[in-house]
């Protein structure tokens, strides 16, 4: 049951996709005194919470917080105070329903990509990369109005988490490569760290593996020069998947419990679930099932509670790997069939690729090639859509082969005489 170990690993992915971050530069300078004498006691009470969601989730300045406040009239700062609560409590959907209340025509370009940007970031949390998608491309339209260069980095780094979701790898690089130079030319740190692990995730989706180590070492040097502890933790995280990618499980759960520690210490309830998921891979590789099981059902519980349906689609996946290894095929069905149809059901092609995958494994398992080569086909294509790379494609192949029919193997496909081009025409 070896092969059923290749997978192992996804979880983590979730945690490169939300390098989520500040949006928008204001075009009227504003000193926090002025701003906090244009707020009355009510007002700093929710600037507050909504400063700290935004530090917290997205890793920006005060000065658009406070300006998306000041600029409030009584009723949208009790809106805005709404949406903070439901955002620290992780209700993303209801997050979203409450700022798309506070859209209305006329708003100013600077608040637009604001609001925009947040209701993006909440499908993101919620695993809905095509919902976040519009969303990003509105801050993007916002930021070319008003020709806010920061504003048109951070758009960029998000839809290329968007495609990287989707496991269109190609224009999720070329996304984060044009939001790297931006961010680099205007002296963003931290979104200039955020580029880099994603940069990091495209090139171990592909098995790039040095690449992806030498872009996540990066930015983990940077989050920690600017002391960003949730980008700290992604890095960690992400670097913990390489290190069991070439098999140095130790290594690799040393960086995944140090990601925990920190996810825990600042209440980042997503971010503690894809560590102890990855802690899950790493003693699934190791053959320690039961403490394997142990760890991925305490992830499902937190996305479940979260809504986050990529997360439960990885965790379940994750589980049939385990039951996978126990040589219970059924249950191990269940979870893969569970996981597909949540993946189909967002779009997520890399999922969906290696739910194929194992369900082709274990259909060869059962002694049923027929559907074993047709699951593995499907695979095969979409890990040739989405340009993956590493062991996974390579075992598809491989599994293919020894499916193959034995007449089909033993003869050889007529050979046909090459067409000759038309002569050219003087």
């Amino acid at each position: 049951m070896e092969a059923f170990w290749t997978i192992a690993g996804v979880l983590g992915f979730i945690a490169a996709l939300l390098t989520i971050y500040g949006f928008v530069r204001w075009r009227k300078a504003v000193t926090p005194k002025e701003l906090d004498k244009a707020l009355d006691e009510q007002g700093l009470q929710i600037l507050e919470g909504v400063q700290e969601v935004f530090n917290h989730y997205y890793g920006i300045a005060p000065g658009p917080a406070r300006q998306l406040v000041v600029t409030s009239d009584e009723e949208r700062l009790r809106i805005l105070a709404l949406a903070t609560k439901a955002q620290r409590e992780h209700r993303y959907a209801e997050a979203v329903e409450i700022l798309q209340s506070c859209l209305r025509p006329g708003l100013p370009a600077e608040e637009r990509a604001a609001l925009h940007n947040l209701i993006g970031n909440s499908y993101m949390y919620m695993g809905q990369p095509g919902q976040a998608e519009p969303e990003y491309g509105e801050v993007l339209t916002a930021a070319h109005e008003i020709g806010d260069d920061p504003a048109r980095g951070t758009a960029l780094g998000n839809l290329g988490n968007v495609y990287a979701q989707r496991g269109d790898l190609d224009k999720a690089e070329q996304h984060y490569k044009a939001a790297l130079v931006i961010h680099e030319h205007v002296g963003d740190s931290l979104g200039r760290a955020n580029q880099l692990c994603g940069l990091g995730l495209v090139y171990g989706e592909r098995g790039q593996l040095d690449r992806a180590q030498e872009h996540y070492n990066k930015a983990l040097a940077a989050y920690r020069q600017i002391g960003n502890r949730l980008g700290e933790a992604l890095a960690l995280g992400n670097l913990g998947i390489v290190y069991a990618d070439v098999g140095q499980l130790h290594k690799a759960e040393e960086h995944h419990r140090e990601a925990l520690d920190i996810d825990r210490q600042i209440g980042d309830r997503l971010g503690e679930a894809n560590a102890l998921g990855n802690l899950g891979n790493v003693y699934a590789r190791r053959g320690e099932l039961d403490r394997a099981e142990e760890h991925h059902r305490q992830a499902l519980a937190i996305v479940r509670q979260l809504g986050n349906r990529l997360g439960q689609a990885q965790d379940l996946h994750n589980l049939g790997i385990v039951y996978a290894g126990r040589g219970d095929l059924e249950k191990a069905q269940e979870h893969y069939d569970k996981a597909l149809v949540i993946n189909e059901d967002i779009g997520n092609r890399l999922g969906q690729a290696q739910d194929l995958h194992n369900l082709g494994l274990l259909a060869e398992e059962r002694g049923d090639p027929d559907k074993a080569r047709s699951l593995l086909n499907q695979a095969k294509a979409l890990y040739e859509a989405i340009g993956a790379g590493g062991e996974a494609p390579a075992i598809v192949a491989a599994a293919l082969q020894r499916l193959e029919p034995p007449e089909a193997a033993s003869t050889p496909e007529p050979k046909r005489p090459r067409k000759k081009p038309p002569p050219q025409k003087p």
